[in-house]
């Protein structure tokens, strides 16, 4: 009997520890601008792999990618072009799993800058974008659009 209390708290406790990730958080690293150009804000790319990974982003970049358990979290990627005072936004929504909707701040500078953000949301996150375009419900096939 205590050896099935012992299993059933391990069991418990290896569970809640997978799933006690936050789930989005932003990374501070830049992919390689020529293999995003044509993207679009509301278009990201979905990376599930550390070699697909290795096809965004430099070398000294991938030594931070290592940190990213791919087992239970995906990347989303976005870059766009756009006026300097663009900002990127994300809501989540208290639910299990969280819903994260993603949507835009268009700046009122008429510069034109290069914006990319890199987040790492946990697997079973369900996330969107506001204001049409691509709703992703599960983690889309990764690709450069």
């Amino acid at each position: 009997m205590t050896r099935l209390i012992i299993a059933i708290a391990v069991i418990c406790i290896t569970a809640a520890g997978a799933w006690a990730q936050e789930p989005i958080v932003e990374l501070a690293l830049v992919p390689e601008h020529s293999r995003l150009q044509a993207s679009a804000w509301n278009k990201p790319v979905a990376i599930t792999s550390m070699r697909e990974a290795a096809g965004h982003f430099g070398r000294g970049t991938l030594e931070t990618l290592e940190k990213v358990d791919f087992e239970k979290q995906f990347l989303l990627v976005f870059a766009w072009q756009g006026s300097g005072g663009d900002t990127l936004q994300y809501s989540v929504a208290g639910s299990f799993p969280e819903q994260i909707s993603f949507f835009l701040k268009r700046g009122l500078t008429r510069d034109l800058r290069q914006h990319t953000h890199v987040y790492a949301l946990r697997s079973n996150v369900r996330w969107s974008i506001q204001a049409g375009g691509h709703t992703g419900q599960e983690p889309p096939a990764a690709g450069i659009p």
